[in-house]
């Protein structure tokens, strides 16, 4: 949950919480040289009912609060301004402006979601993936196709992987897991019923999680050992198809096959040499896409 949806979820507040909220959701100064005891005197609060406030939204403090709030404000005001990625076309829209906006929501989604990674955490899942005996990926709803596409990548060049496609099940794919093992966890939310019970699971086994999940605090990221973050822009539910999401999950999956790829080179020789044999049956005239013999 992004910082913003916190501080406007009011209903459980205190009148001085609600006080708090709305000073950082209305003033949009700059706030780095603010301090706790500055916003106090401000307003007419102690610093300690501050450092509180900001523990309530998980935070260590006031230092820490207001360094997430900088760099959520820095994300929110710099990416994706031109498409709306809920509803990118309009109905009026001719068919070749929908592809159009398609094309450019896919840039963007792109760039804004490498906007948001963290190049030690990229290496240390790739590394992670590199080290792991066994690797786990799990994804309910419209983001598991990706996840069995990244799976199946990760098998053709030798590496042990495992879908985990029903929850139900996952006690029994992990009895005897190994301390490196590995889970690759998508979701956009963070907070499925499926992923709190995944995260109960994976956490008393002590494995490993990388995370694909949207910016912000959720049950997920928290638990997460590398957070690679989503795009997030897109709502929920009412959006025109999950059309964000989507290229971001599919973007990142790749980053991970690519980097972890880039390290191990020999393993694409092995993939070439059995898919030339179990594909000798297809082939093709255009010089374009043909192998080189």
């Amino acid at each position: 949950m992004l910082i913003k949806e916190s501080l406007e979820n009011q209903e459980a507040m205190s009148s001085v919480e609600k006080q708090l909220s709305d000073y950082f959701l209305n003033d949009t100064s700059e706030i780095k040289e603010l301090t706790a005891r500055q916003l106090a005197n401000d307003l007419y609060v102690s610093p300690s009912t501050v450092t509180r406030f900001c523990q309530r939204l998980g935070f260590s403090g006031f230092p820490e609060f207001k360094e997430a709030l900088i760099t959520e404000r820095l994300y929110l005001a710099h990416n994706v301004q031109d498409i709306d990625v809920n509803q990118p076309f309009l109905p009026s829209d001719s068919i070749w402006s929908v592809a159009n906006n398609i094309r450019q929501l896919y840039t963007e989604v792109v760039a804004d979601t490498l906007s948001l990674q963290d190049y030690q955490q990229l290496e240390s899942a790739t590394k992670k993936l590199s080290d792991a005996q066994h690797i786990y990926v799990y994804s309910a709803g419209d983001h598991r196709h990706l996840a069995e596409i990244f799976a199946n990548k990760m098998l053709r060049i030798g590496r042990p992987i495992t879908q985990l496609s029903r929850t139900d099940l996952v006690d029994f794919y992990l009895q005897e897991p190994v301390a490196n093992d590995v889970v690759v966890l998508i979701s956009y939310s963070g907070e499925t019923q499926d992923i709190h019970r995944l995260m109960t699971i994976i956490d008393n086994r002590k494995l490993q999680v990388i995370a694909l999940t949207a910016y912000g605090k959720n049950t997920l990221s928290e638990h997460a050992d590398i957070l690679l973050p989503m795009s997030t822009r897109e709502r929920l539910i009412q959006n025109f198809g999950n059309f964000s999401t989507d290229v971001s999950v599919s973007y990142l999956l790749d980053i991970l096959y690519a980097s972890y790829l880039s390290r191990h080179v020999e393993a694409n020789q092995t993939k070439m040499r059995i898919e030339k044999e179990y594909q000798r049956y297809r082939f093709t005239e255009n010089p374009i896409i043909k192998d080189q013999s």
